[in-house]
């Protein structure tokens, strides 16, 4: 990856604690391997795979996490879990903060935080 996931997390900052991850993953090696490392350095926030759910659209994956990311937030709810592997897990405080993981097929990394209006 040309910039880590962790570089990418540390531009986005402060966290408030109601946070979750939309993960395009695909299961693509090694981006996939590096993405889960990443994934495992924040237990605190939900995380859901816009494939679990819509399959992997390849050049829409990351603008349809951020629409599920604005939905979810305007909606005060998360998308239920749908992976029988552990990695989703429910989340039962309404997200005000949402972070889009773009990790590519192959390159194209890229974060974004989705966040109410206060």
């Amino acid at each position: 990856m040309t910039l880590s996931l962790q570089e990418l997390w540390s531009k986005l900052g402060p966290f408030e604690g109601k946070g979750a991850i939309i993960t395009g993953a695909t299961g693509a090696e090694p981006v996939t391997s590096e993405e889960r490392m990443f994934l495992a350095e924040h237990p605190d926030f939900a995380v859901r795979a816009t494939g679990t759910m819509f399959g992997h659209t390849m050049e829409t994956q990351f603008p349809l996490g951020l629409a599920i990311a604005a939905l979810s937030i305007s909606r005060g709810t998360f998308f239920p879990p749908n992976d029988p592997t552990g990695l989703e897990v429910e989340m039962s405080k309404p997200p005000t903060q949402i972070v889009v993981v773009g990790a590519g097929h192959w390159r194209g990394e890229g974060m974004a935080l989705v966040e109410a209006i206060k």
